[in-house]
Parts: structure tokens; C-alpha cells; sequence
């Protein structure tokens, strides 16, 4: 009766110090960090929303070679060289819950070289706009399995369509288009998938841009608030462009995958990421200049 007086007592502290320690534990753990999203220039936000009311401006800088002109899967020659700086201004605000505007417009800097010549030719300057809304149909936060959204865009021809544009780049015409991006967070890790699918019409020159497929997969895992590291794959096809409502048996495959590093300021609300990817298959109805490599960053600001 004596060992039950004092070890009833024992067994109810016990439990009692187990219950604090696991409370205690439990507040102690806080959540695991939040990765940042695609580098990529042709990256959306995927499955995810926007605040509302909240403003973001992003710019996307791309440098490429070409190591070739290149016929289906076959390098033919070395003939020409194009050496490219692409910029990218994007915007993006918050409309309302789940539903977001974003803007996209290019400026290309191009360099073409003829190696047997030593010519070189420049063209480039402003290409044509994209403006998209983004609508959030699943959240992940909300208890959804998973995060999912729906894009609806269109492109404004605001490329000048003169003798510094190529037909390519810019040639003031119009588009339509609409894609469908996922995002999954497991802990630390971030998991993104997006598709969309867009069409042109005919612009200056008689020429109609084909149309495009872009299929875009990353990971990434946050080491904390400040630093990621993970990888993307960009695939892409463009199809046949027209020129005086002929087709130009031009079609094209490509996919370019590499690794990324991205580092956060949460407090300024500034994201600097960094992307290097490199040709995984490339296929080509024409000769090709095609690049060797991409080198891809992207430096956004939260208002």
C-alpha cells in the first residue's frame, strides 16, 4: 500500500513533465523554410497565388552561344555563330484571392557571326508582350493536396517589326494562349509543373510565328530562409512557321536542363536566383543554329 502511495504519485508527475516536454517540443519546431520557384525566363508562378494588393517586379537576363548549326539530331557545321543577351521586364500585382495579372516583355541583343567571313550582324530591341491572368483553383495551404492554377493570356505586338527585329523575335502580331501550373511543398522541398500552349497570327512580312508548347519541371530544396538549390528541366516545341501562308518545314524540339542556386532577402522582399542548363535532345526540320548552353538570372522585388 506504501509503494502504491508513493508511485501513483510518480506516474501522475511523470506523465505531466511528458506532456510539457511534447507541448514544448511541438512550439519549438518551427516550419520548414519555403523554396522559391522556376529561374527559367519562361517561367510562371506554377500552382501558386499572389497576395492581394501586393505589387512584384522581376527581371529575367538570359546569356547563350550556339556550338553549331544542327539538322534533326546532327551537328552539320560551325558555320555561323550566334552569341545572344535576352532580357525579360515582368510585373506582376495581386487582383484579388487567387487571381493575379502578370506582364512579360523581351528585349533581344543578338549577335550573328559568320566564321568563314568574319561578318557580323546585330538585331534585336523590344519583342512582343505577353500578358496572362493566373487564376488559383487548388491551394495547397487550404488543406488542397496540392496547389493548382490556370493561366489565360495573350500577346500584344509591340515588337516594332522593322529591320532590327528578325520576323522570329518580333513581327507585330498577335497571340493567344493558356496553360495549367502545379506546385507541390513536402517539407523543404518544392515541386513545380507547368504547360501552356500558344498560338499567333499572321504579321509584318507575311510571316506567321509558329505555334509553341512549353513543358517546365523543377525542384528545389530550402536550406532555410535564405538559400535554395535544385534543378529544372525546359522543354520546348515550336512548330512550322508560315511565310506567305506557306509552310516552312521548320519545326523544332529542344530540352535544356541544369542546376540552380537562389538566394532570399525576406525581409526587403528580394529573390536573386541563378540557372545553368545545358541541351539534354535537340531536334531540328531545318538547319539550326542551336545553343551550347544556357546561363539564366532572375532578380525579383516585392512591393
Amino acid at each position: 500500500m506504501k509503494k502504491l502511495f508513493y508511485t501513483l504519485p510518480a506516474c501522475l508527475l511523470f506523465s505531466l513533465l511528458s506532456i510539457g516536454t511534447t507541448q514544448a517540443t511541438d512550439e519549438a519546431v518551427p516550419p520548414p523554410p519555403k523554396a522559391f520557384g522556376g529561374i527559367g525566363v519562361a517561367w510562371g508562378p506554377a500552382g501558386e497565388g499572389f497576395p492581394v494588393g501586393k505589387f512584384a517586379a522581376l527581371l529575367n537576363y538570359t546569356y547563350a552561344e550556339t556550338d553549331g548549326i544542327r539538322l534533326h539530331n546532327d551537328e552539320l557545321n560551325d558555320n555561323v555563330k550566334l552569341t545572344k543577351n535576352v532580357a525579360c521586364l515582368k510585373f506582376r500585382y495581386g487582383i484579388a484571392q487567387g487571381l493575379d495579372i502578370r506582364t512579360s516583355t523581351p528585349i533581344y541583343g543578338i549577335k550573328k557571326k559568320v566564321r568563314s567571313t568574319g561578318d557580323t550582324d546585330h538585331f534585336g530591341l523590344i519583342g512582343d508582350t505577353a500578358v496572362a491572368l493566373h487564376k488559383v483553383v487548388m491551394n495547397q495551404a487550404n488543406n488542397d493536396p496540392f496547389s493548382l492554377a490556370f493561366d489565360l493570356g495573350v500577346i500584344l505586338p509591340t515588337a516594332d517589326g522593322g529591320k532590327n527585329n528578325n520576323d522570329y523575335t518580333g513581327n507585330q502580331a498577335w497571340g493567344a494562349g493558356g496553360g495549367v501550373g502545379l506546385t507541390y511543398f513536402l517539407g523543404a522541398n518544392r515541386l513545380d509543373q507547368e504547360l501552356y500552349y500558344y498560338t499567333f497570327t499572321e504579321g509584318k512580312h507575311d510571316y506567321r510565328k509558329p505555334d509553341m508548347f512549353r513543358c517546365l519541371t523543377g525542384w528545389a530544396y530550402a536550406f532555410n530562409n535564405t538559400f535554395d538549390l535544385g534543378a529544372e528541366s525546359h522543354l520546348g516545341w515550336d512548330g512550322k512557321s508560315e511565310k506567305f501562308d506557306r509552310d516552312m518545314n521548320d519545326a523544332r524540339w529542344e530540352w535544356y536542363v541544369g542546376p540552380k542556386a537562389v538566394l532570399k532577402h525576406k525581409k526587403s522582399g528580394t529573390t536573386l536566383g541563378a540557372l545553368v542548363t545545358l541541351p539534354v535532345y535537340r531536334h531540328y526540320d531545318s538547319l539550326t543554329p542551336s545553343d551550347g548552353f544556357r546561363f539564366e538570372v532572375k532578380l525579383s522585388k516585392v512591393f
